[in-house]
């Protein structure tokens, strides 16, 4: 690739900044240390490491953006994207969903008419999901899940929730025992609602035991914007772990 193409996307300053201060200053304190201590610091510092070769893992994602966006599209990317963009993807396997969707905007920031998708917020809010929440905004992408669930009342409390149907896509989840973890979390970032459209009474004779819920899991306008823009065209492939399981 042309060397000038790339530097649009990410100067070579910054690569080199990155490399400095996230490998060199933690290698020259690993050499200080021994025994135990240091097997020790190694394994916490595992992860760093793939910084070494931050070059080489860029430059296949450099291409494929150099295959989507054609040169009369290409401009400077802005740098409240890519510089926070890159700072995160630096610890993240080249596989994840979470660096497809930081590749997905430093696509779309150099493309002259896809620019205005991107908001400056899209890096930093990218770095807070996990696996699974960037899982369910890519499939409520496409549609809203509609649930029903039923709760037990007891001593004037509602309880024990159980799913009477659901769309949730709770077989693709990791962690299918977070979701509400994961709800809050993306309701806390203006992502995704979770609305119940319709109540009904669950009677046994004349007393009230429970009630059914009929609810709606749906992104939010804001979350649609941020989906369209940072879930790649194609979507997620799923991760072998979650097939397997």
């Amino acid at each position: 690739m042309d060397i000038d193409q790339i530097g649009k996307i990410i100067p070579k300053e910054t690569i080199d900044k990155f490399y400095a201060d996230a490998v060199s200053a933690p290698a020259k304190e690993l050499g200080k240390l021994g025994g135990d201590v240091g097997k020790t610091l190694r394994l916490l510092l595992a992860p760093i490491q793939v910084l070494g070769a931050l070059q080489d893992r860029l430059e296949p994602m450099l291409e494929r953006i150099r295959k989507r966006v054609p040169d009369e599209r290409r401009i400077e990317a802005p740098p409240e994207v890519v510089g926070p963009a890159l700072e995160r993807m630096r610890y993240l396997p080249d596989e994840s969903e979470l660096w497809t969707m930081f590749e997905e905007i430093l696509t779309k920031s150099v493309d002259k008419s896809e620019v205005v998708q991107v908001h400056p917020s899209f890096p930093t809010i990218i770095s807070q999901l996990s696996r699974d929440e960037a899982w369910m905004i890519y499939r409520l992408r496409d549609k809203s899940f509609n649930v029903v669930d039923i709760l037990d009342l007891v001593e004037n409390r509602f309880e024990n929730r159980k799913f009477e149907s659901s769309e949730l896509p709770i077989d693709e989840l990791q962690l299918p025992s977070q979701l509400d973890l994961y709800y809050a979390h993306l309701e806390s970032l203006s992502l995704v609602i979770w609305p119940v459209n319709k109540q009904e009474l669950i009677m046994a004779g004349e007393k009230q035991t429970g009630i059914r819920r009929f609810s709606t899991m749906m992104l939010t306008d804001f979350g649609r914007l941020f989906a369209s823009a940072c879930i790649p065209p194609d979507g997620f492939k799923p991760s072998k772990s979650v097939n397997e399981g």
